[in-house]
């Protein structure tokens, strides 16, 4: 990928280097997963959009099911130079971020943003979390270690000998380094989740992601029969196996004997790579004939990129310039009403919905996004019914008959309506088995059943989604609705004073939270870690403020992280509890607040330790702290 992308460069060498404008020639061209948007020849952005789809197909090759289309649309930034891409990286310290490239993902649209020019800053990025999109797509659960480290393992891809070789699994020397003066016990690594401290804690992190990676090419690159026993694995962890009973199952040995062999494969001096023989080119549709944009059209996507990265302002003045320049643009109509929901200006966002889908009626994502918008924000001033929504949604999957997040989508708007559960039904089927791993789905699935009164079904479905322990999020909600059933079946058991008062089994499972619809934001509206940016979720013990600088102290197990800000002000904050009398004051805060607190390390990458004293090291500077609602789930 690197070396056909730097040819790729070299066909414009020749051609002077100009500052991005919008009187800059963009243009767009389409693959089957894939729309690549660029300053560059249609030449080079369909190699680039060729090589991105063989990669899809390559770790389509190794785990099964990942060649999948993703079920959100997926648009490719081509930048010529470093210097044009500037203005689109997301922010550090209020300057553009070290890199090359890198990978946005929200509910609503993947945006990969790349230089041609120094692409090796960036491609790990981008293929490590191309890997995630591809594995969460086909896996129905899979440990996060595993998730991680797979992720890290075809982060490296790289295509050589003109393309006649993809290599895959080359040795990363910075996580070789760290291993070789830290290592977790095997054991500690593969009971990590989501909700995990060891996840979520920024100074033991890297170990994590550095040992997933390491286990996870041994067990690929030197393991005979790896890939099989990792199946196997993972198959026992769906099952609700414990992860060490799992290990022993599919590997023959214990995490600790186990950890024996990965030390010492950690010790070696040279390490392993995979390459794939590609006697002919990966096959991959060609893509489609490329299309020129016009100024509107290219200020309007650019300006929604910088506004998915949180540079706001300057991306609703590219977004509100390209919508006034020319009313007939439908990706401008489309960016405009996505700002003014972020702005909470609804009666705005609902009229530039409607002028958007009206102009661009054969586009995917516009149909997509004006349904989804609709039903997230059904209960918001303004917006359109559930049956307009649907219908929005109903051609988006005509459209693009492979978008699972459409279909579930689709389904969660048929569940208003008990006439339409068989539509739901049907529609929440087709995006199982376009994304068996995507285990939402299945939650919605067992809603469907529920509210169509088939209680057995829905019951053996969520039992099996409950005792998958590596997602906690998951299994929270399948015991909510579980423990919603025995309630009914309890209220159906009691007897009454009327016999023919006796209630029927009826379990109410009303699609009226957003945080639940497949495909939305994850529970809440969280705020997106920034490139360069650590969270984590803990209790918030204390808030200690002096003149010369504020320190948040979050409890993370039996660890305290201390990060500190300049003024309150510099800090983002976010309360999600509504609660009227909720109040932020300096000092000690028992039993303490759940929060997720977000943070920019320093830059000299310098481990700080306790100061004398008992004092806490500094972890860096705080960026946004998020209070979550009691019993809130990862």
């Amino acid at each position: 990928m690197r070396r056909l992308l730097a040819a790729c460069l070299a066909l414009a060498i020749g051609e002077p280097v100009v500052a991005l404008r919008a009187a800059t020639k963009w243009t767009a061209v389409k693959s089957q997963s894939l729309t690549v948007l660029g300053d560059e020849s249609a030449a080079t952005l369909g190699s680039v959009a060729v090589q991105l789809e063989q990669f899809r197909a390559v770790v389509g090759s190794l785990i099964r099911n990942a060649q999948r289309p993703l079920p959100v649309p997926t648009l490719v930034f081509v930048f010529r130079t470093h210097k044009e891409l500037l203005p689109f990286l997301p922010l550090h310290n209020g300057k553009p971020a070290s890199l090359g490239g890198y990978f946005q993902h929200d509910a609503e649209a993947n945006y990969i943003a790349l230089s041609l020019e120094g692409f090796e800053d960036g491609a790990e990025i981008v293929f490590h979390e191309y890997t995630h999109l591809l594995v969460n797509n086909a896996v129905r659960s899979i440990p996060i270690w595993l998730n991680e480290g797979l992720a890290e393992f075809y982060s490296t891809y790289a295509l050589r000998n003109s393309g006649q070789l993809a290599a895959i699994g080359m040795p990363i020397a910075r996580h070789v380094g760290l291993l070789r003066q830290r290592f977790l016990p095997l054991s500690e690594l593969i009971a990590v989740d989501r909700s995990s401290a060891l996840y979520n804690e920024g100074e033991r992190r890297s170990i994590f992601y550095a040992e997933s990676w390491a286990l996870t090419h041994f067990l690929m690159n030197e393991v005979q029969g790896g890939p099989t026993q990792i199946n196997q694995y993972v198959t026992a962890i769906a099952e609700g196996k414990e992860p060490d009973e799992a290990f022993l199952a599919a590997f023959g040995a214990t995490p600790r004997e186990y950890e024996k062999r990965l030390r010492s494969y950690i010790a070696n001096p040279a390490f392993k790579m995979r390459t794939l023989t590609i006697r002919e080119p990966v096959k991959v549709d060609a893509p489609g004939a490329a299309r020129a944009m016009g100024a509107a059209e290219t200020d309007a996507w650019l300006g929604d990129l910088q506004r998915r990265i949180r540079r706001t302002d300057e991306g609703a003045r590219r977004i509100e310039s390209a919508a006034a320049a020319d009313a007939t643009v439908g990706a401008a109509q489309l960016a405009l009403a996505q700002l003014r929901l972020d702005q909470k200006r609804y009666a705005e966002a609902w009229p530039a919905f409607e002028r958007a889908a009206a102009l661009a009626p054969d586009d995917f994502m516009t149909q997509y996004l004006y349904g989804l918008s609709a039903l997230r924000y059904r209960e918001e001033q303004g917006a359109p019914p559930e049956a307009i929504a649907r219908a929005a949604l109903l051609k988006a999957c005509t459209l693009n008959p492979d978008s699972s997040d459409a279909f579930a989508m689709l389904a969660y708007g048929y569940m208003f309506t008990e006439a339409n559960l068989p539509q739901a039904r049907a529609a929440i089927e087709k995006a199982i088995a376009l994304a068996p791993g995507r285990l939402d789905y299945w939650l919605r699935s067992a809603d469907i059943a529920a509210l169509a009164g088939q209680i057995d079904t829905a019951r053996t479905l969520l039992t099996q989604i409950a005792a998958v322990r590596i997602d906690p999020r998951a299994a929270e909600m399948a015991n909510r609705r579980l423990e919603a059933i025995e309630a009914a079946r309890i209220r159906r058991d009691r007897p009454a004073a009327n016999p023919g008062d006796r209630p029927s089994v009826s379990v109410s499972v009303p699609p009226d939270r957003p945080e639940e619809i497949p495909g939305s934001r994850v529970i809440l509206d969280l705020r997106k870690p920034l490139p360069g940016e650590e969270r984590a979720l803990g209790d918030l013990v204390e808030i200690e403020c002096a003149a010369s600088a504020i320190r948040f102290h979050l409890l993370v197990g039996d660890r305290t992280i201390v990060t500190m800000a300049k003024r309150m002000e510099d800090v983002e904050l976010t309360e999600f509890r509504n609660a009227k009398d909720f109040t932020l004051r300096c000092g000690r805060r028992p039993p303490g607040d759940r929060v997720y607190l977000t943070w920019r390390p320093p830059t000299n990458n310098v481990e700080k330790r306790d100061q004398p004293g008992g004092a806490r090291a500094v972890a860096g500077e705080t960026v946004a702290v998020e209070f979550l609602p009691a019993g809130y789930v990862p």
